[in-house]
């Protein structure tokens, strides 16, 4: 008979599976016309849970991609992967406009070069610890399709479109060193991609009408790079079960000077006309090299874990955005905030026959802004989350991990254009012991 827990893994691991299959990303954000389109959230499910956790958050079974010293306090090899959708509601005036999106989160593999129970077997007290991860995420997203009809002057009935796809992913590799309590780490990524702009004018009272079609494009390149320190304080260490921990942490990053290559098409269009050669090319110019430069960033984070049941965090975040820098599309941002905290629950950890006693439940919320504007406003973000951690019991004993987060948000408050949202992500992480064991043979 199959138990309960692992009953649930296998239903939700089907679900997952058809759903990858299925999802296509359906994006349709007019934010993302600006820079390089919506920065996407790079947390794992068990972390957008409880976005307080960022900057000081290290566990032995879960990896944190933000803070690549929390490797450093990793006991195991852990590979994650997820995915998520989103439901947006856009409003401007009286107007509004629903639609859904959904890709891929995350695909992560972290262990630690140290395997804990060679040092268990061998009765040997480890100083130090090194963790190591590879990781693929999306960095941003491009995808809008806005239409506008007006009058004109003298002109009539003009109808404007914008149209845009295409985005950034990251490759990372991340490294933490621990001795005793206290954990440094950096990360290096490679950023790439390709985003496609398009505008269109179309005249539609002029008898001969025409319309003009403009397409830039532009691929970019380079790497980043992210330090982090982390550093755990015990107290109570005399009662096992009454030892509490605070745990900080700190991230930084400087600016990352990338690499561009952009194109740009310009063309009148005469539909009078049936063979194209008759349209009217005003600009052809292809492989154009530029920079670009991603601004700098700093995090800080605070976390309380009381006894392994109940964790509470903070986190702040700065960028400076009004570093951003791009030849092939330039524009001017504005620095930003994100203020954020984060609880997490667990009744009863060690329960051996109680299921949802050993679940961890997660509840979050933030606040802060947005690097672009919209008629001169920067852009304001506010959320809550909520989330489950359910462990799954797998064979030979290696507990992994569900991952259900939920985020409730508003971005845009007090601009013309607001959206307001609820997004969905589901994260599996799958634990394993076995990595550099030493077996001996007598």
């Amino acid at each position: 008979m199959w138990s309960f827990s692992k009953r649930i893994f296998l239903t939700l691991s089907a679900c997952f599976v058809v759903t990858l299959l299925m999802a296509q990303p359906k994006n349709n954000s007019p934010y993302s016309r600006f820079g390089v389109g919506d920065i996407l959230n790079q947390n794992f499910a068990n972390l957008r849970a409880t976005p307080g956790f960022t900057n000081a958050y290290n566990n032995s079974y879960h990896l944190n991609l933000q803070n690549p010293a929390s490797l450093g306090f990793l006991q195991m090899a852990a590979f994650d992967f997820g995915m998520y959708g989103r439901s947006s509601t856009w409003e401007s005036g009286n107007e509004s406009n629903d639609n859904w999106s959904g890709n891929m989160s995350h695909l992560a593999l972290g262990f630690t070069l140290n395997n804990p129970v060679n040092d268990l077997l061998e009765r040997e007290v480890r100083n130090f610890s090194w963790g190591m991860s590879f990781a693929l995420v999306p960095y941003s997203l491009v995808g809008y399709t806005v239409q506008t009809t007006g009058d004109v002057p003298d002109i009539g009935s003009v109808t404007s479109e914008f149209r845009g796809e295409g985005g950034t992913n990251q490759f990372i590799w991340s490294n933490g060193f621990r001795y005793k309590q206290t954990a440094v780490g950096f990360t290096l990524g490679y950023l790439f991609g390709k985003i496609e702009n398009v505008r269109s004018v179309a005249f539609n009272d002029i008898t001969a009408g025409y319309s003009n079609r403009f397409l830039d494009d532009f691929s970019i390149n380079g790497f980043t790079w992210r330090f982090g320190a982390q550093r755990n304080f015990s107290f109570n260490t005399d009662q096992p079960n009454k030892v509490k921990i605070l745990t900080l942490g700190v991230t930084a990053s400087s600016n990352a000077s990338l690499n561009t290559n952009s194109s740009q098409f310009y063309q009148r269009v005469n539909p009078s006309y049936i063979l194209a050669l008759a349209n009217d090319t005003i600009l052809d110019r292809s492989n154009v090299d530029g920079k670009a430069t991603l601004p700098a960033q700093f995090g800080v984070g605070a976390i309380f874990n009381s006894a392994g049941k109940f964790k509470l965090g903070v986190n702040y975040d700065i960028a400076q955005w009004s570093n951003y820098r791009n030849d092939a599309k330039p524009e001017t941002f504005e620095d930003t905030y994100r203020l954020a905290f984060g609880a997490e629950f667990i009744p009863n950890f060690a329960s051996y026959n109680k299921f949802w006693e050993r679940v961890r439940y997660r509840v979050g919320g933030f606040t802060g802004t947005d690097p672009r504007s919209i008629d001169g406003e920067q852009l304001q973000e506010v959320g809550i989350t909520f989330g489950l951690g359910l462990p799954i019991t797998l064979p030979r004993q290696q507990v992994s991990f569900i991952n259900l987060s939920a985020e409730f948000g508003k971005r845009g408050s007090g601009t013309s254009l607001q959206e307001t949202y609820g997004e969905f992500t589901i994260g599996f992480t799958l634990n394993d012991n076995s990595w550099f064991f030493k077996r001996k043979f007598n």
